[in-house]
């Protein structure tokens, strides 16, 4: 059986003609259009035609394949296969990473540093800042719930509004309303600062 499709992109423009008094060079009314035939058009054939029509309507190279990156690795998308699309094309951007991977790096080289230092600091009575800092940022990146003074003092508040419940905060054990770490980004700038 054979089919015709056609696929067509338009980009319409109306500006309002008083604007052309000031500024001669606008055209007050435009119309671009970019069709192909789609019976067969592979996805890299889409995507070049959508990005032969980008081009058209003014992006620039950049804008068109940032757009393209954030469309290939958001949040929405799955994990397993943006991972393989960074293997095949040998990309090593932390930024595909996922967050479990991320934390598990910084566990390894905080785990790493605390040993170093007790190496290099033996005889040492207490420990040293580097061990306290590892202990510290292992309780905050095992936290499951936190309240609001840990969460501002360990992270950023991400979201528009949370949840909150009565409970034990993960960080300081205190019982008071808590939401999830999540909310204060997984405590992530305290993390990172006793890390350094």
């Amino acid at each position: 059986m054979s089919y015709n499709a056609n696929v067509k992109l338009i980009y319409t423009n109306n500006t309002d003609p008083s604007s052309s008094q000031y500024f001669p060079e606008i055209v007050d009314q435009q119309k671009i259009v970019i069709e192909a035939p789609a019976q067969d058009l592979n996805v890299h054939q889409y995507f070049s035609l959508f990005k032969s029509f980008l081009r058209a309507i003014d992006f620039n190279e950049y804008n068109i394949i940032d757009g393209a990156a954030r469309l290939a690795f958001n949040d929405c998308n799955d994990e397993a296969q943006m991972k393989k699309l960074m293997n095949e094309y040998d990309l090593q951007d932390k930024q595909a990473y996922t967050d479990d991977d991320a934390r598990a790096m910084e566990d390894e080289i905080r785990d790493l540093k605390a040993k170093l230092s007790r190496a290099l600091n033996p005889d040492a009575e207490q420990y040293t800042d580097e061990e306290m800092n590892a202990m510290n940022a292992e309780v905050l990146s095992s936290a499951e719930v936190v309240c609001k003074d840990c969460g501002s003092k360990y992270g950023t508040y991400s979201v528009s509004c949370s949840s909150t419940w009565q409970g034990t905060c993960g960080v300081c054990g205190k019982t008071t309303g808590v939401t999830e770490v999540r909310d204060y980004g997984y405590l992530s700038k305290g993390i990172r600062e006793l890390s350094k």
